[in-house]
């Protein structure tokens, strides 16, 4: 299958099986966090999805996490990225943090990004209040290549740290902030100067 300029729903990793290899020039998801759905604060009770589970163990969350990234893999270009959007947990004292699948899968990871979302996320103080969230630059190299190409100044001076809030007047429980799809496609699009752009949102 080779999907252009549709909108699919469905389970992301039963669409993803049937799309064709090395498809894909760059994706970027936000996928749901695991937050336990009903046995939290006031605000992950909002963030509720028509299908999705929002509570599952946490080591059948990662598998599946690992699994879908994988296929991702599978279908993007050698050379194409993906920027994956997740944060730091905390269950009962005990921190889950992203870096633990993801370098389990087959993604070079070329970067962690700092998202200041600019408010916090869960305002009660068993700690400093959590404003950030994480973005990886995921990439899939080129001949095990895993640097890859440099970037330009211009896009290097975006730094490591990317300060804008999330969206707000939207009807998804937990929708990507169109302001980092924006920064991602913008570099990346004028870096890469190819004729195709096929993003993939999970």
């Amino acid at each position: 299958m080779r999907p252009n300029n549709k909108i699919i729903q469905g389970d992301a990793l039963d669409i993803l099986k049937k799309i064709d290899n090395d498809f894909v020039d760059l994706g970027i998801t936000s996928p749901p966090y695991n937050k336990g759905e009903k046995n939290k604060g006031w605000l992950v009770k909002n963030v509720k999805y028509n299908i999705a589970s929002d509570n599952i163990s946490e080591k059948l969350y990662q598998e599946q996490q690992m699994q879908v990234l994988d296929e991702i893999f599978r279908i993007t270009k050698p050379g194409g990225s993906f920027f994956y959007n997740h944060k730091t947990r905390w269950t009962r004292g005990e921190m889950a943090h992203p870096i633990e699948w993801l370098q389990k899968t087959r993604w070079t990871i070329r970067q962690e990004i700092i998202w200041d979302r600019m408010i916090a996320a869960n305002i009660r103080g068993w700690r400093f209040w959590q404003i950030d969230e994480r973005i990886y630059w995921l990439y899939k190299p080129i001949d095990d290549n895993k640097i890859g190409k440099e970037l330009k100044s211009k896009h290097a001076l975006l730094t490591s740290i990317w300060r804008f809030p999330p969206e707000r007047k939207n009807g998804h429980p937990a929708p990507v902030s169109i302001s980092f799809a924006s920064k991602d496609n913008l570099f990346y699009f004028k870096r890469q100067k190819r004729g195709g752009f096929r993003p993939l949102c999970w």
